[in-house]
């Protein structure tokens, strides 16, 4: 049976620390938009109480995560077990999003994150940091989870972002960081998304739609195409 208490104990603190990957998840406030359902790896959450933790938010190539939180500060995050005794837990809260530049992101950083993020070619990975108040700490089981072996933490995206430029990284952010999947936007970077080239961001293109209904179409012909045939075969 699950359990829920409004903070997380020491015991809590200690079994998160040990953990090498969780899961964010967020959603738009309407009710037909896409949940979002992140898994994140790196050392990038800490926790400062038993009700309020960081996460290191870093680049990639969408912002649901942080345009969602932009409109409704929602946001919830899993962890489990993968060797030891099994375990799932979730935890309920609000985030605010900080970006370089700004003095909450500065001082967190300084504080939290500058010993092993603060390197040029690393620091080029990091978006923002998300600041996470915490009202309900959820605990179940987990016997489902498999056990699982940790080997190492992958570098690609560190690497990828490593030489890239102020002004390459800022391309891509209004490339592909200013519109959530439902249009919803993320101001990261100060992007601005009544802009031309943020509002095509995310609009599907005429050869996409096509990909995506051709397949239904022909498929639909061929159901059509196979019935007439059994109806003949039927009444011959």
């Amino acid at each position: 049976m699950g359990t829920f208490r409004e903070a997380l104990t020491d015991a809590d603190r200690e079994w998160i620390g040990k953990q090498k990957v969780y899961f964010v998840s967020t959603a738009p406030l309407d009710e037909n938009g896409h949940v979002n359902l992140s898994p994140k790896g790196y050392d990038g959450m800490h926790i400062l109480s038993s009700t309020r933790l960081l996460l290191l938010d870093g680049r990639g190539s969408g912002c649901e995560t942080i345009a969602h939180l932009r409109e409704n500060r929602r946001i919830t995050i899993m962890l489990c077990a993968f060797e030891g005794s099994p375990r799932i837990m979730r935890l309920f809260g609000t985030g605010t999003v900080y970006e370089p530049g700004s003095p909450e992101f500065d001082s967190l950083f300084e504080q939290h994150y500058s010993k092993e993020w603060k390197d040029p070619g690393r620091f080029n990975f990091v978006r923002s940091i998300i600041d996470v108040k915490l009202h309900l700490v959820g605990q179940s089981c987990g016997f489902a989870v498999p056990f699982m072996d940790f080997k190492a933490d992958r570098p690609t995206l560190v690497n990828h972002f490593k030489n890239k430029s102020t002004d390459s990284l800022m391309s891509s952010c209004r490339r592909d960081n200013t519109l959530s999947l439902d249009g919803i936007p993320s101001f990261l970077n100060g992007t601005d998304p009544s802009t031309a080239a943020a509002a095509s961001a995310r609009k599907p293109t005429l050869s996409g739609l096509a990909d995506r209904v051709l397949p239904w179409v022909g498929g639909a012909a061929l159901g059509a195409a196979i019935a007439l045939a059994a109806t003949k075969a039927a009444f011959k």
